[in-house]
């Protein structure tokens, strides 16, 4: 990464023409970094939100590596092709592309992407099948439906407005929250 001082130029403008760079020549891997941080800024201050008076001195490390490893070794890089899948199944200039794109979202990709969520991060958590599919049988529906209310909303401002090769980062950083309730929910 060159983040070298050009006139008039603040640090953040550096930063953001670097990052912009990378996203045009490493999509998948810039992605992935950028999810996985996010994802795990998320569960950092989850526990931080939820921590427990009595254990005030403990923090879930296993739970950061497991969220930040999820957001890393998958969210980044399926969004960054299933957004390029659906600007293919769907082009631009069809007939309600926004609409169908989102649906396809909502219904075909969320579903499968939460059941995945809470079992990865159970499994890479250390807990186990049995618990995985427990925790995914407690919580799948709660989560899947207020998935549904949050992010159809984003999910249209996010393809319809957005251009594609910063959508991972749209809705990663919207997701900053999202995660947080994830996390919260897994407890």
């Amino acid at each position: 990464m060159s983040l070298s001082k050009n006139k008039g130029e603040s640090f953040p403008e550096r930063w953001l023409k670097e990052y912009v760079r990378l996203l045009r020549e490493r999509p998948v891997i810039t992605k992935a970094i950028t999810s996985g941080f996010i994802t795990g800024l998320g569960q950092f201050l989850s526990q931080i939100i939820t921590r427990e008076p009595q254990r005030t001195g403990h923090f879930n490390w296993r739970a950061l590596a497991s969220f930040t490893t999820f957001g890393f070794a998958f969210s980044g890089p399926l969004i960054h092709y299933f957004y390029t899948f659906l600007d293919q199944w769907v082009p631009p200039g069809t007939k309600y592309a926004t609409i169908k794109k989102v649906l396809i979202d909502r219904f075909i990709l969320a579903p499968p992407f939460l059941l995945m969520f809470f079992y990865v991060t159970a499994i890479l958590d250390g807990q186990g099948h049995t618990v995985a599919a427990k925790k995914i049988q407690e919580t799948f529906l709660p989560a899947l439906l207020m998935n549904w209310r949050v992010w159809t909303v984003l999910q249209y401002i996010n393809i319809k407005y957005v251009p594609r090769e910063y959508r991972v980062l749209f809705g990663s950083a919207v997701a900053l929250c999202w995660n947080i309730y994830l996390a919260i929910q897994r407890r």
